[in-house]
């Protein structure tokens, strides 16, 4: 009776919620093993409340159609299996936080099945009141893309109110430019990486609503397909700081301006650093509550490149209450690299441990007279306070 009465209930939400859907598979008793094309055309998983797994995914199973997972199912993953939503498919795992959907590893094991991948652009693409774990194995692709989400090129994903954890790689991994994103009261927990390794203009995806707390990598990981931040964009305070990969350089351009929220704290790895040109604006205004914080991955003088203005005559260009250390490498001759004039203020800051001058002005060989300072301190710098060419 009681399996009658569920089953009921998710056949009238169906109903409800899809127009006319039928579930492909009756209830067994038994957990079902889907054959390797079965999501070749449009399905409907439905939940057995007389068993603890309701599904089981033996390969890499590509979606080519429209998938619905009702509430409360259980999908479990044979070793080194996965799901692939191709170009023309969608996935939507849509639960209740009563009536979670659950997605894991048949062994239980960190990164004994490899996640879900997102190839299509769907906009029904959600997974909402999910848990995925022990996903985060083996590479989805010839890329080496690896993690319990992964959004290739133009994908998208609705990704609320879930579960991600014991990947033995990153949570989400969002690396490809052009994707539809969107999170919000998520929890990624217990991952081999970090929580989210994300291509650096997606740093407005982040959602002060999730936790991001507990994860190998303490942070949120950026790194570069060749994108830029060109339109007006958000770095989003969030639970954990940000770590920028070696070598990437995060460039805003086309007069748009990114604006770093108070509280931010990003630690950036050897070589990398941040360039401002083409009218754009960096707008790091922190308060003394919760100033921003702009650091070397290593705490060294010099640890990394610092900032670069070129050409630009923003108004909006303002460091206030930003404590800037580590930067100054040779190749940027200050932590804050000036040339042709950019327009730029400075107010409430610190400018520590350079590994050369704290400001340096090029290209006039002068100083900059479209520069602004007020209440800076600066503290165990290699060069002067201003240098110019």
């Amino acid at each position: 009776m009681k399996a009658y009465i569920k089953h009921s209930g998710i056949l009238a939400l169906c109903i409800a919620t899809l127009n006319s859907c039928t579930p492909e598979d009756p209830l067994s008793g038994t957990t079902i093993t889907l054959d390797c094309d079965y999501f070749n055309e449009d399905r409907v998983l439905v939940d057995d409340p007389e068993v603890s797994i309701d599904y089981l995914i033996t390969c890499d199973m590509s979606v080519n159609a429209d998938v619905t997972v009702m509430p409360g199912v259980t999908i479990a993953f044979a070793t080194d299996a996965g799901i692939t939503i191709e170009e023309t498919g969608s996935f939507r795992a849509e639960g209740t936080p009563a009536l979670p959907i659950t997605f894991e590893g048949e062994d239980g094991l960190k990164g004994s099945w490899r996640g879900i991948i997102a190839y299509s652009n769907d906009p029904k693409n959600i997974f909402d009141h999910c848990i995925v774990e022990h996903a985060g194995g083996i590479a989805h692709n010839s890329n080496g893309d690896r993690g319990a989400f992964v959004v290739w090129a133009e994908g998208r994903l609705s990704l609320t109110n879930s579960i991600v954890r014991l990947s033995a790689s990153h949570g989400l991994n969002a690396t490809y430019s052009d994707a539809w994103l969107e999170l919000g009261g998520n929890t990624f927990t217990e991952n081999d990486g970090a929580p989210l390794y994300l291509e650096y203009h997606y740093v407005n995806v982040p959602s002060a609503s999730d936790s991001y707390i507990g994860n190998d990598n303490p942070r949120i990981l950026l790194e570069s397909s060749g994108s830029t931040v060109n339109v007006n964009t958000t770095w989003k305070k969030v639970n954990v700081d940000y770590q920028v990969e070696g070598g990437v350089e995060i460039q805003v351009r086309d007069a748009a301006a990114l604006t770093i929220e108070p509280g931010v704290n990003v630690y950036f790895e050897s070589g990398s650093s941040m360039y401002v040109t083409d009218e754009a604006a960096l707008v790091a205004v922190g308060t003394v509550q919760a100033p921003i914080g702009l650091y070397g991955f290593t705490a060294a003088n010099g640890a990394w490149g610092g900032l670069y203005y070129a050409f630009t005559s923003n108004v909006q260009n303002v460091l206030d209450h930003v404590t800037l250390q580590h930067a100054g490498n040779t190749e940027f001759e200050g932590a804050v690299y000036m040339w042709a004039d950019p327009k730029l203020t400075v107010l409430n800051s610190e400018i520590s441990n350079s590994g050369s001058c704290a400001f340096f002005a090029g290209g006039a060989g002068a100083g900059n007279a479209n520069l602004t300072v007020n209440d800076v301190v600066f503290v165990n710098n290699a060069g002067a306070d201003y240098c110019v060419d």
